[in-house]
């Protein structure tokens, strides 16, 4: 990879992060209209609610799952690069 699609890797991984905020807001915001504005008589809506909560939850999961494997990806990349320069520095030391 080259140094500017790792640039481009990183802003995947910021728009990853903002992904994972926003989704974290929404969950909340989600809870706090279950916990207080849900009519807890009507089984049918607080199953849904329910149902809505746990899938956020998960949501949440997987965004995290992904902006950890970007991390990783990321700092695999930055390591390979390095070693890279550093056989090309190396080599051109041992030339000149």
């Amino acid at each position: 990879m080259t140094r500017e699609g790792l640039k481009h890797l990183k802003k995947l991984e910021r728009k990853v992060h903002e992904l994972q905020d926003k989704a974290e807001g929404l969950k909340t915001r989600i809870q706090n209209f279950y916990w207080y504005e849900e009519d807890v008589l009507d089984r049918d809506a607080h199953t849904h609610f329910t149902c809505a909560n746990e899938s956020m939850k998960d949501a949440i999961s997987c965004i995290t799952d992904a902006l950890l494997e970007l991390q990783k990806a990321y700092d695999a990349e930055k390591e390979v690069i390095a070693f890279y320069e550093g056989l090309l520095n190396k080599e051109y030391e041992e030339h000149f």
